[in-house]
């Protein structure tokens, strides 16, 4: 875990101090540095042509920018270009010329013949969309091997049937009827030999930088440094600097930086490819080549030079820089990308698929005009300290940089530790501009970077960047970027429940009120099944506070209070009623962990039940006659409970609070001259929860009773007292019924049914 303190400060210090190389105006052969001095200018036989090839040529993919002289038969495939530019070539290069009477006719194309027969589309030289200023040249060929010409608008076409080979030239024919004298005089046949001359000089010339070595005067080998995929070339300042490489050591290589000087007017680059006849290179990038977007300043310096009769192929994953010197051998140029420079073959095949071909000569030893003066950029960045805790922070920040408004890849990538990037060149007057990109940090935000720039005119950034500036001649030039990582709080929370007896009814989700720092926030909806929602931003070391919403107790059971587990935070006293926390800031998350316990309901008690005694008298009744009885309740497992009852004739007494199940028998005390039957049968029978049960005890008079006519006591004598009535209640001896008490006591009413009267 890694702890700093407050803020975490990136800083980014891009330096850029203008080099303006120590430029030579070079008159001539003697110049230095020198391939020899005899070898001062050695592709001046090139005639300054962009392709230049002694046999025949096949050609295909994308255009060419420039110019092409073809010794032997041209064969195009589809549709094929060659212009003057697209803007990704300089506009102000020459173009060859070819004497044709009293005029030196200029140069687009040249073949010794078209293969009509053997292309497919059109050969297409010359655009109307080039600049307007641009030079055109005319297209030019030994031999006669079309059958059709014609003439449309500026344009002159010529074909055998099939595909045409087309030009739009300086000067076209005024009409159809100066088209002939116009193709015998400006396009063909014509002797365009002298333009293809030039080889056993430039076959000499590779041999002579096959044979140079590190002795001569002005010469300096060197070796390629590093491993795959990028390797390092330091030059030596003021020589030519001679690499010589097989196949094997640009194996896995897609670039090359250099560690000091780069090439220039003054410091030149020859490699030279070995490994015999049948040899194919993957040729690597040259870092900084294009740093410019499409002025690549290192082109005119380098030259790619092998010696040997070939076949040659070129293969490639980027652009190619510089020019490609190979007059003896057989080449294929496989490259998808671009040709930035020359290619002098003694034949040529650039199949579909390949990249254009832009016109930067070779200028070695020629005389020039001073290049731009050039820059230097590097970038640092120091990461200083952070807010909140982290598991890790990274290590590298990537840099995406514009220059003049052209995006480059690969992005810059500044170590986290202050190990310094580059030095990358730039010309003086670039406008450069620069956005980072923030790496994501587990559980931390980043505040927008802060940019600052001393020695360079700040100005709006036109790419989405967050800085842009221009690069001034001799300024020394600090770019500041500082970055904030704020660690965030976060917490995460579960749900689940415990349903034991198997209740059912479990809702899906549960609900919880979120409060943050006092404020309520909207509801988290978790589900019940475990899952854990989070992590939830709530910001560093806010106090939350979680309330469960409380789903309704399903039929049958109820829910129990919530178990909270709360984990990696503080707990604090809650506000509302749940459970509150703090929690921390950075990588750790808080985690909440809630379990809710859902309870069927205990089954209610059986209702107690009773029973009621009646007491019937069928004859006459006898002056103070009394009836008088008992009764016996008891259960299984536990005490009985009894008592006695009196009622007089007509009247009825209530005996409840019997648990259900109870055996209870009535019983009446023998009246002389009366007969008594009790129902039900015997007086015996079970009480039923929350029923009352009727016992009628009945008293048939067995004698008439004939009245005495005398003076005696007709019944009103103040003697004759209320027959007694008793009753118990269940709560006596049989309290210990079951599991617990003969439940409510007996209530014992005994009411006369005929006035409604009460005794007891």
């Amino acid at each position: 875990m890694i702890r700093p303190t407050r803020a975490l400060l990136a800083v980014a210090t891009v330096v850029a101090s203008t080099a303006a190389l120590s430029l030579t105006s070079l008159a001539g052969p003697g110049a230095t540095p020198a391939l020899a001095a005899d070898r001062c200018d050695y592709v001046a036989p090139t005639r300054g042509f962009t392709i230049l090839v002694r046999d025949d040529a096949s050609v295909a993919g994308a255009e060419v920018e420039g110019t092409v002289a073809v010794g032997g038969a041209l064969t195009w495939g589809s549709t094929f270009d060659v212009r003057h530019s697209t803007g990704l070539t300089p506009q102000d290069y020459d173009l060859p010329t070819l004497t044709v009477g009293p005029d030196a006719l200029p140069v687009r194309l040249s073949a010794g013949s078209f293969d009509f027969a053997g292309s497919s589309g059109n050969l297409q030289v010359g655009s109307s969309a080039d600049d307007a200023a641009a030079p055109r040249g005319y297209m030019l060929t030994g031999a006669e091997t079309w059958t059709n010409e014609r003439l449309s608008g500026d344009e002159v076409f010529v074909d055998a049937g099939g595909p045409a080979a087309r030009v739009l030239p300086p000067e076209s024919p005024a009409s159809d009827a100066e088209l002939d004298a116009w193709i015998a005089a400006r396009l063909g046949p014509l002797d365009v030999s002298p333009l293809t001359s030039g080889f056993p000089q430039l076959e000499e010339s590779a041999q002579a930088l096959e044979d140079l070595t590190g002795e001569s005067d002005g010469v300096s080998e060197v070796a390629l440094q590093g491993t795959a995929p990028e390797k390092r070339l330091e030059l030596v300042p003021g020589e030519v600097n001679l690499l010589s490489v097989t196949p094997e050591a640009f194996a896995g290589v897609t670039a090359v930086s250099f560690s000091g000087a780069r090439p220039s007017e003054d410091t030149l680059l020859v490699v030279r490819l070995r490994g015999g006849n049948g040899t194919t290179f993957t040729i690597p990038r040259l870092n900084g080549a294009n740093d410019a977007g499409n002025d690549n300043l290192f082109s005119p310096w380098v030259v790619w030079a092998y010696a040997d009769d070939g076949p040659l192929v070129l293969n490639g994953t980027d652009r190619l820089t510089g020019t490609l010197l190979v007059p003896a051998a057989d080449l294929t140029l496989n490259n998808p990308s671009s040709v930035e420079g020359q290619v002098i073959a003694r034949t040529l095949v650039k199949p579909n698929g390949t990249g254009e071909i832009h016109h930067y000569p070779f200028l070695g030893c020629s005389p020039v005009e001073p290049p731009i003066p050039l820059s230097q950029v590097a970038g640092r960045k120091a990461v200083l300290d952070v807010e909140g805790e982290f598991d890790e922070l990274p290590t590298e920040f990537a840099v995406a940089y514009w220059l003049d408004g052209v995006r480059q890849a690969p992005d810059l990538y500044l170590a986290a530790d202050g190990t310094l990037l580059g030095p990358v060149t730039v010309p003086a007057g670039m406008t450069i501009e620069l956005r980072e990109i923030l790496p994501s940090v587990d559980g931390g935000d980043w505040a927008e970077p802060q940019w600052s720039v001393s020695g360079a005119e700040e100005i709006p950034p036109t790419q989405g960047g967050d800085i842009a500036f221009v690069v001034g001649t001799g300024a020394d030039i600090e770019v500041h970027a500082s970055n904030t990582l704020v660690g965030q709080g976060r917490f995460s929370i579960a749900k689940t429940v415990t349903d034991e007896d198997g209740v059912g009814s479990v809702p899906d989700e549960f609900a919880f009120e979120l409060w943050v720092d006092g404020e309520r926030r909207d509801d988290l909806v978790v589900p019940s099944d475990g899952t854990v929602v989070g992590p939830v931003d709530v910001g560093p070391h806010a106090t939350v506070e979680l309330v469960e919403i409380a789903p309704g107790d399903p039929p049958g059971a109820s829910w129990q209070e919530p178990t909270w587990t709360v984990e990696d935070a503080q707990e604090v006293p809650a506000d509302h009623g749940g459970t509150a926390f703090v929690v921390g800031q950075g990588s750790a998350v808080s985690s909440v962990e809630v379990t809710n316990v859902l309870e069927a309901d205990p089954p209610a008690p059986p209702l107690p039940g009773g029973f009621t005694i009646t007491k019937v008298v069928a004859g006459v009744v006898a002056p103070g006659a009394a009836f008088t009885g008992g009764w016996t309740c008891d259960a299984a497992g536990a005490e009985g409970s009894s008592g006695e009852w009196g009622l007089a004739p007509d009247e009825t007494v209530t005996i409840s609070g019997f648990p259900a199940g109870t055996t209870c028998t009535v019983s009446e005390d023998p009246v002389d001259g009366y007969d008594a039957a009790i129902t039900p049968a015997d007086g015996t029978f079970v009480v039923a929860a929350g029923q009352v049960t009727s016992v009628v005890v009945t008293n048939t008079a067995t004698d008439s009773g004939g009245g005495d006519d005398g003076d005696g006591d007709d019944g009103d004598s103040d003697d004759g007292g209320t027959l007694p009535v008793t009753g118990a209640d269940g709560t006596g001896a049989l309290a210990a019924f079951g599991a617990g008490a003969l439940l409510l006591g007996a209530v014992l009413v005994a009411a006369r049914r005929r006035g409604h009267s009460r005794r007891v």
